[in-house]
């Protein structure tokens, strides 16, 4: 046998011959929580800036939905839709045009009042786009004032062709205010790009870089049509980096937000350096107290032993003067305590099992002798008996999962009813009462073999038949209504089968009450009344 102290010394050396693997893991954890932190921030900016695009969108279709819908658009009074377009919008990045299929400009806010309008033709896609009277955002192209612009663009009037259409006209410019704002990180890059990977503006070089598409990575997660994402791909400088994408509902266009990984490592591994130095630090000086602590240790363990011997010898242990070393012979005396009423606990259990055993065998011997004396077949039989095993096996389940002490009515009667209707069909009301085990057996079968004669020769032998069951308790007696609608006419047996006697008497003998069925031509009727004896 070796001595306590080879084992803590084998101790510090099993930590220190660990402790590369464990910085090496440590490496891996950081890295990774790192990297994820950097995942979620570069989404949720992508998100945000997607968001105040959205917004300076959505404010010129407001713009443009009240202007197209003007008495001057609607009548034709372009000198004076001119006036109000000037002073509805006042942004000296965009401005207001309205044209004509041909291409002629009627207005154009970005010119001085006056001017000669130029004229082109107007892209066929966007009046195929605006016929159905919706708002119709365009990708990066060439204007005919600016190099490039992009645009939200409306019809003027309804009907499925429109003879003039309005559009706010934005230079790229106008949306570096949102990409380049406080919230992406120093060194981050965020491009807005349209439906076709186009760069439309960019924090940085955005002058060198608008019109340009995005690089392969990137291109192929947005031609994926996924509205977010993050990967690693390279900027349009050729820098790696880690990015990550949101695109927008409402215009299509995405906005891409990129961490150097460069960046990204470098701050890992300065974590990891200070990380790991302060780790062996903490490792070294656990060693040189392992070795102080060992003697005194050694000594209060053996003093453990004299406690051990309590359960042959019953002198009190000395005390150590080390607290857990006495709290733990104080927890030995105890445990020998409860050791002895353990067993006692332990035989009451078996006693109560025995009972259980015997109840129920008793319960399968009368289902089996009932069910196949009153059985037209011994298959019929068989099925009957096996169903009526699998009603009280439910009910069984229901007091396993209440540890045997009580069941809820409502779960009983939802159970019993589930092999046999859905719940629009049987439906169910009462307050949640809870019964004692031997009702809910009695009951659960009561019901099974209710719900068994309506699917033979009752509702629900018919496609909209329906059943309510109802109950309550109130001034201690027990009241249950079960009502069958919608089904054949029903009448009385000529003699009560098992399932019958089992509702008539055993029912009624477990409630101290009576059980009362009416075989009326609109529905079986059941009325049970009773007491409901308390729960342990």
């Amino acid at each position: 046998m070796r001595s306590i102290r080879v084992y803590l010394f084998a101790l510090v050396g099993i930590c220190l011959l660990l402790a590369t693997t464990a910085f090496g893991i440590v490496f891996a954890q950081t890295n990774a929580t790192n990297r994820h932190h950097a995942e979620a921030q570069t989404r949720e900016t992508a998100k945000a800036l997607s968001q105040a695009v959205d917004g300076k969108l959505e404010r010129a279709m407001g713009v443009l939905a009240a202007l197209s819908t003007s008495n001057a658009a609607l009548s034709q009074d372009w000198p004076t839709l001119d006036e109000q377009a000037r002073a509805a919008f006042r942004d000296r990045d965009a401005w207001i045009v309205v044209q004509d299929r041909t291409g002629r400009q009627l207005v154009n806010t970005r010119l001085p009042r006056g001017s000669d309008l130029p004229t082109g033709v107007p892209p066929v896609e966007m009046w195929k786009d605006i016929a159905d009277g919706k708002p119709r955002t365009c990708d990066l192209v060439r204007g005919y004032v600016e190099r490039h612009i992009v645009c939200v663009d409306v019809p003027i009037g309804r009907g499925r062709t429109p003879q003039y259409a309005m559009s706010v006209v934005f230079r790229p410019s106008s949306f570096g205010p949102i990409i380049t704002r406080d919230d992406v990180r120093a060194g981050n890059i965020a491009t807005l790009v349209d439906r076709s990977g186009k760069v439309i503006w960019r924090n940085i070089k955005p002058d060198q870089f608008v019109g340009h598409s995005a690089t392969g990575p990137m291109m192929k997660a947005l031609r994926s049509g996924t509205d977010s994402g993050v990967l690693e791909s390279t900027s349009l400088e050729g820098v790696p980096m880690l990015s990550a994408f949101d695109r927008s509902a409402l215009s299509g266009w995405s906005v891409i937000v990129g961490s150097p990984i460069d960046q990204l490592e470098t701050a890992s591994r300065q974590a990891i350096w200070w990380g790991s130095l302060v780790a062996l630090s903490i490792l070294l000086l656990g060693a040189a107290l392992a070795a102080l602590l060992g003697a005194r240790l050694v000594s209060a363990v053996n003093a453990l032993v004299g406690a051990a011997e309590l359960d042959k010898n019953d002198a009190p242990a000395k005390l150590t003067g080390i607290s857990e070393i006495d709290t733990v012979d104080a927890a030995l005396r105890r445990s020998f305590a409860a050791k002895t009423e353990s067993e006692r606990h332990q035989q009451i259990l078996i006693g109560e099992l025995n009972h259980r055993v015997k109840n129920t065998l008793s319960i399968v011997q009368s289902l089996a002798h009932q069910t196949f004396r009153d059985a037209a077949s011994p298959k019929h039989a068989i099925a009957a008996f096996e169903a009526r095993l699998q009603a009280l096996a439910a009910a069984h389940n229901l007091l396993t999962k209440q540890r045997w002490e009580s069941a809820s009515m409502a779960q009983i009667v939802r159970t019993a009813l589930a092999p046999f209707c859905a719940p629009e069909r049987c439906r169910t009301e009462g307050p949640n009462l809870k019964v004692t085990p031997q009702t809910a057996v009695t009951l659960a079968l009561a019901l099974h073999e209710l719900a068994t004669n309506a699917s033979k020769y009752g509702a629900l032998s018919v496609e909209n038949g329906t059943i309510d069951v109802t109950w309550s308790h109130e001034d201690g007696r027990f009241n249950m209504v079960w009502q069958e609608f919608g089904g054949p006419a029903v009448r009385a047996p000529p003699s009560d089968g098992f399932g019958m006697r089992l509702i008539k008497r055993s029912l009624a003998a477990e409630l101290r009450g009576s059980v009362d069925i009416d075989f009326d031509e609109s529905g079986l009727r059941c009325r049970i009344v009773g007491q409901l004896g308390t729960p342990q």
